[in-house]
């Protein structure tokens, strides 16, 4: 008895097409860029201006950032970077790919971001945040978690 060989049908001819294409659909999509150091706008009135930086300002809904979080954080040293878009972090590695810019002049972003606490009030109070390091004191130890945000020591609903 002998077989004649069938022909593949179009379903099975297009098969490696298809997983080639759900393969490069797989690599491409790993991670999300979440556009942290883009410059956003907080929408309030002093959005565009150089403030003593005593508090930090956060916009929960900008639109321009993927994560809809900008961030113009207080200020421990003096700097002309305006509020940029952020995200959430666990690690400096996490902040690793943010936005940044050689040019002095820009409201950019220009030494890098640091995964650090950005506010102890508020929606997104105690939460670790990609933070540029242009607003940071760097010579004190920036990953030290503030006493308000220990638990047992805080009301903010971010605690656990």
């Amino acid at each position: 008895m002998t077989f004649s060989p069938r022909p593949l049908s179009k379903l099975a001819q297009l098969a490696p097409f298809a997983f080639a294409i759900a393969l490069l659909g797989l690599v491409t999509s790993g991670c999300e860029d979440k556009h942290i150091g883009r410059v956003c706008d907080l929408d309030t009135a002093d959005a565009g201006t150089t403030t003593t930086g005593t508090s930090s300002t956060i916009q929960g809904q900008a639109v321009e950032c993927p994560t809809r979080i900008c961030l113009l954080p207080q200020m421990q040293t003096t700097t002309n970077t305006g509020p940029l878009c952020t995200a959430g972090c666990g690690s400096d590695d996490d902040c690793s790919d943010g936005e940044t810019t050689s040019d002095q002049n820009s409201r950019q972003c220009k030494k890098g971001f640091a995964c650090t606490i950005a506010t102890t009030v508020g929606a997104f109070c105690c939460e670790k945040m990609c933070v540029c390091k242009d607003f940071i004191d760097l010579t004190q130890d920036y990953h030290k978690v503030p006493t308000v945000c220990t638990p047992g020591m805080s009301t903010c609903k971010n605690v656990h």
